[in-house]
């Protein structure tokens, strides 16, 4: 029996939630700062998906690609993942200012 496509459901399930949850969790700080941790959220989303798919062996993303395109679009994900954080802090960083 192949297990990859259970794994794979899980993995999305996990991040279906965690989106949700972060977006139920930065309504209730509203405004700025509320926008601010929605971003920085999604960061540390991607970089919990890139983490899945490492610690599970490319089981997340090398079965839908190849493993060239697997190195790729984990590499693709990491820079998605510093963009959102990225921009998260600094919008953090104009409100202090």
């Amino acid at each position: 029996m192949d297990y990859t496509l259970i794994v794979q459901g899980l993995v999305i399930v996990v991040v279906i939630g965690g989106v949700y949850s972060l977006w139920q969790t930065t309504r209730a700080y509203g405004g700025l700062v509320g926008a601010a941790l929605k971003w920085i959220g999604l960061g540390m989303i991607v970089f919990a998906v890139v983490a899945l798919n490492r610690s599970l062996g490319n089981l997340v993303l090398g079965s839908i690609a190849s493993d060239f395109f697997s190195e790729t679009i984990e590499n693709i994900l990491l820079l998605l993942g510093l963009a959102f954080s990225g921009f998260g802090f600094s919008r953090l960083t104009k409100i202090a200012k």
